[in-house]
């Protein structure tokens, strides 16, 4: 058995045909699906049984509901391929995909399908500001001015949502002329409060928010689990981006090590996420040349640390920012996106 197809599923039945239909028709035929049930309400396991009746190389388990990483962890202990790869019920597949992922394999024994986007250069003149802003709490364990309290959070979205603003992600800069009064929010390291404060947030106001991640530090003390970033980048609201892979001094680092720092990150959240990160947040705004040059190989857009008002005939691998401390009230938050969907005078 060449390739083990590990398809965990909850409520996926409105999709699960087209995904089945597309790994069928591969033309690499040596592979098997090894659909995992999670205690789908819908028509998902009943679909999944039928396909299996038809083709011997579908195996069907079911479990109660535990969420994507446990059903996940029942299809690798059923895998007998070589190699692994995973698929959600709403994927399709090229004929080719196999192939082509074969050529590319990892060492470990994984593949990963992922989405690229392509993304087209924005309307030239449009201010769109960019927030800055990294945990999410009033429990002040670290430098008290990263920590933007729960309550200011609710208040700033409260009052974009009331006077006609739109949060849109990076991704959406590509047809910005949509928007009468576009902002970006952003929030730095991956803290698990991110999850846990900001999350509800941006489901009670339907905001979008850009979260820039750290691999390495996945799952330490106060960061984000896998699990929880896997959720938030299936949500519809967060855009999960890359702080690069040990949010190390860039500006001191020679070419081969930057290379690693923004390709192993890419890489990494790719797998995670199923979506190609497009974006790079420069650890603390340190940055040269060099390492500009070397993040643009990989990604369409790189963020400063500050900087104020970002235009988007800016430099795409130079956003600035407003920085949002603790302590930042709503009159200053007013002034920061006042200019949002205007034009620069030149």
């Amino acid at each position: 058995m060449k390739i083990s197809v590990i398809l965990p599923c909850y409520n996926a039945g409105a999709y699960l045909s087209a995904c089945l239909d597309s790994l069928l028709a591969q033309s690499m035929r040596d592979f098997e699906v090894i659909f995992v049930d999670d205690g789908s309400r819908d028509d998902s396991l009943a679909l999944a049984r039928r396909y299996a009746e038809r083709d011997a190389r579908i195996h069907v388990f079911s479990q109660e509901n535990q969420g994507v990483s446990a059903a996940r962890n029942l299809g690798l202990a059923r895998a007998r391929g070589e190699w692994i790869t995973f698929v959600d019920g709403d994927d399709l597949l090229p004929p080719d995909g196999f192939e082509t992922l074969l050529s590319g394999a990892a060492e470990d024994g994984t593949l990963y399908f992922a989405r690229q986007l392509t993304l087209s250069s924005p309307a030239e003149n449009v201010n769109v500001p960019v927030l800055m802003y990294h945990a999410v709490s009033d429990d002040l364990w670290g430098y008290w001015d990263l920590f933007v309290s729960p309550q200011t959070i609710e208040e700033e979205l409260l009052y974009l949502q009331e006077n006609g603003f739109d949060t849109i992600w990076f991704e959406d800069l590509s047809h910005v002329e949509d928007y009468e009064k576009p902002v970006i929010l952003t929030f730095d390291d991956g803290y698990d409060d991110n999850y846990t404060e900001l999350f509800p947030l941006l489901q009670k106001y339907n905001a979008k928010a850009t979260i820039f991640v750290i691999p390495k530090a996945i799952g330490t003390p106060h960061k984000m689990t896998a699990e929880q970033i896997y959720e938030l980048s299936q949500s519809g609201l967060v855009s999960i981006q890359s702080h690069t892979y040990s949010h190390g001094n860039l500006s001191t680092m020679d070419e081969q090590t930057l290379v690693f720092e923004m390709e192993e990150s890419q890489k990494y959240l790719a797998a995670l996420t199923g979506q190609v990160p497009y974006a790079v947040c420069y650890p603390e705004g340190t940055r040269s040349e060099l390492s500009i040059e070397v993040a643009g190989r990989y990604y369409d857009y790189g963020l400063l640390m500050n900087g104020q008002l970002y235009n988007t005939s800016d430099d795409p691998l130079r956003v600035k920012r407003f920085y949002v401390p603790r302590g930042y009230d709503l009159g200053s938050f007013r002034w920061s996106v006042q200019e949002a969907g205007t034009s620069r005078n030149w």
